[in-house]
């Protein structure tokens, strides 16, 4: 699959989050959270999942109360998160080190994959036609007010984990 180019070269991509948010939540300053119990049964990745386990340790790490991503951890050299948007065709690769703690480091380039194993799950993510953002585009803002604080939020927590920050 053809690498995509970066939000920044795609005047159109807020547009499209922003069609996506609509599409999902429904009202931006009241949105709705139905669609993660819909999501959730239907397990629209599971393919991806099995894909993943079938090259190594994957834990299904997915809590339909605080996420609004499938959030699959792959224990490798590094512990890799892996969510994919309930909300639309979007991805965060997370590594958390080699001991599973620390901070996180996002993964949006093949580049930053440190083996095979890694490029290995990264590939399946992209051919699966997830657009994988940057550590920019999760902490852009968003029209989509989340929680009670009345301020939007960032695209991360809007597309992965309401209560989360990058």
């Amino acid at each position: 699959m053809a690498r995509r180019k970066a939000s920044e070269d795609r005047p159109d991509h807020l547009a499209a989050l922003r069609e996506c948010l609509i599409h999902t939540y429904g009202d931006l300053a009241n949105p709705t959270w139905h669609f993660v119990t819909e999501m959730a049964a239907r397990q629209p990745y599971a393919d991806v999942l099995r894909t993943l386990r079938a090259n190594g340790e994957v834990t299904d790490d997915t809590d339909v109360n605080c996420d609004v991503s499938f959030t699959y951890i792959a224990r490798r050299k590094r512990y890799l998160t892996v969510r994919l948007s309930m909300v639309g065709p979007y991805a965060a690769i997370l590594s958390s080190g080699e001991d599973g703690h620390g901070p996180f480091q996002v993964i949006s380039k093949p580049d930053q994959c440190v083996d095979a194993s890694e490029r290995m799950i990264f590939d399946v993510v992209d051919q699966r036609g997830f657009e994988i953002l940057s550590r920019g585009e999760l902490r852009a803002g968003t029209p989509i007010t989340l929680r009670e604080t009345g301020q939007a939020s960032t695209v991360y927590a809007a597309f992965f984990e309401p209560d989360g920050h990058i």
